[in-house]
């Protein structure tokens, strides 16, 4: 009987052991250390991107009371980050030395939304994001003079048309990235706001083609055929038309994003990326994706190479309608494991759903995949419209197939959210009067994830312009080679201006060698800087 109850005190201790083990932080890391940094986030609980897109189509920072109450709301649903826009088409929320200022009735004169916002959030310890609409440039009404539309829109001649046209030869009111020109000047403008503002970061929104038949400019066509040994105007479907346009808006974000590593090292590159229709099961599946396919946006791609710091993708789906519930699900699970040491935080279309059904996204976003890995956290769409009840869009129609019927517009609904964010909570729902109950998911303030590679850089990157080519420098190749033994070897491809970039490269000396040529030159690389080199080639 004794020497029973002993064993049974050993087999429970060991059991004890065992499981303490299992609880402690970092021992699957300290067993399989290179598995265990591929499958589990950079992450703590302590730590969680939670922000909201602020949009300047509504109020939100147009004026001094507008910003105090956005930091106040941000603060009771416990948020940390504001992405806010202050580029809705070719005008600017800001002061620039490039773009109008907004004709925007409701800003008053003379003051500055981003930098009362940078003011306020910041004292409040809130990271503020500068989200600006990349290629859309028009949405109808009278332009400036001095507006990029009406000196390179469709009506102007030759290189000095930058309008993106589809097939058909009409404009939508869209740079085209393919034309080197509108490239420049769109980076030009995210490079000069990072000069003037103290942002956390810069969003990219609207860095794609509007459809597969769209980036018909006639210099894109020109480069193309240049490069392809093609002429005439390439269909629409044809598989090389349809990667050299990723391409192109590839570029836009390489060159942003090594610039902007040149002129702030710690400012964070960020995209709203789409998340249209059901997500990917795999990796195969991506390249059947609607944003692979259909607005040519490779942003796995820009995540893989490290040339954006944060994807947000737009979640935008109905949590009431299965099929879009699944899409989202799909699309959760894929960003979770796909994030290549860089960083993905959700972004639900909270202004689609129940505020109960939002609170259900944000914790399915939050919750570890399958394999273990979590995103960094959530952006929520929006804060102006933040539920079915406070959907302005819904106003003028569109309500008929919600579950919950008669839709109203209750405005105080917002408020309801902000704090049904942060504490337990109820509503009286606006159709069917019935209480809702609610718990949070943002019960406790906890501070931004880290980027490592920016805090703490170990790697670094070169940037440099070909000039006087043999022929053009547009599309011209470059190989760069670590002189050591087995040193790797990175190909490189110039853009349209000759303009070339490569980051995530180790500390040492590289030989860089125009491809065709015998043009050649040792480059130093160092640890979070930006070598510059510009050199002929002949």
């Amino acid at each position: 009987m004794r020497k029973t109850k002993t064993l049974f005190l050993s087999s429970l201790f060991a059991i004890g052991l065992t499981i303490s083990f299992l609880l402690t932080p970092g021992w699957l890391s300290n067993l399989f250390p290179n598995r265990a940094i591929a499958i589990m986030p950079p992450l703590t609980p302590t730590s969680e991107f939670r922000a909201f897109w602020v949009d300047a189509f509504n109020p939100g920072f147009k004026t001094p009371q507008e910003v105090t109450k956005l930091i106040a709301d941000a603060q009771k649903a416990n948020a940390n980050a504001i992405v806010a826009q202050v580029r809705r088409r070719g005008d600017a929320f800001y002061t620039s030395a490039i773009e109008p200022r907004t004709t925007d009735p409701n800003v008053p004169a003379g003051f500055d939304p981003l930098q009362d916002l940078i003011d306020k959030a910041h004292a409040a310890g809130i990271e503020v994001h500068a989200w600006m609409v990349t290629l859309p440039v028009v949405s109808g009404g009278k332009l400036p003079a001095n507006h990029v539309w009406q000196q390179h829109g469709p009506n102007a001649s030759g290189k000095d048309n930058w309008a993106m046209l589809i097939s058909s030869g009409e404009a939508k009111g869209f740079l085209d990235p393919g034309n080197p020109d509108a490239l420049d000047y769109t980076v030009s403008v995210y490079l000069d706001l990072l000069k003037r503002y103290d942002v956390d970061g810069v969003q990219l929104d609207y860095v794609r083609y509007g459809g597969p038949n769209w980036g018909y400019n006639p210099t894109s066509i020109a480069r193309f055929n240049q490069q392809n040994g093609r002429s005439g105007k390439p269909a629409a479907s044809d598989p090389l038309w349809m990667q050299w346009r990723r391409d192109q808006v590839t570029n836009l974000v390489r060159k942003l994003y090594v610039e902007a590593m040149a002129i702030k090292p710690r400012v964070k590159i960020t995209a709203a990326t789409i998340a249209w229709g059901d997500g990917p099961a795999n990796d195969a599946g991506w390249y059947k994706t609607q944003p692979y396919r259909e607005v040519l946006q490779d942003w796995r791609a820009w995540l893989e190479e490290g040339i954006l710091d944060m994807a947000m993708p737009m979640t935008y789906q109905r949590e009431y309608k299965p099929q879009q519930k699944m899409g989202y699900d799909h699309w959760i699970e894929y960003a979770k494991d796909h994030q290549y040491n860089r960083q993905i935080a959700i972004g639900p279309g909270n202004y689609l759903n129940y505020i109960e059904d939002t609170l259900g996204q944000i914790r399915r976003a939050e919750a570890p995949s399958a394999k273990g890995n979590r995103v960094a956290g959530t952006v929520l769409y929006s804060y102006a419209s933040t539920n079915i009840y406070s959907n302005v869009e819904l106003r003028s129609g569109g309500s008929g197939d919600l579950p919950r019927q008669p839709w109203k517009f209750v405005s105080q609904s917002n408020d309801w959210f902000y704090t049904a964010l942060s504490q337990p909570s109820q509503y009286v729902d606006g159709a069917t009067g019935r209480n809702v109950q609610t718990q949070p998911v943002w019960a406790t303030p906890v501070g931004i994830p880290d980027m490592p590679w920016k805090s703490r850089p170990t790697l670094g990157a070169i940037a440099g312009n070909l000039q006087q080519c043999q022929g053009s420098c547009d599309g011209a190749g470059l190989t760069l080679q670590a002189v050591n033994a087995g040193g790797k070897v990175r190909q490189l491809r110039a853009d349209g201006k000759g303009w070339f970039g490569a980051i995530e490269l180790s500390p040492g000396t590289y030989q860089l060698k125009v491809d065709g040529s015998q043009i050649q030159q040792t480059v130093n690389v160092v640890a979070g800087e930006v070598t510059k080199v510009n050199f002929a080639a002949s």
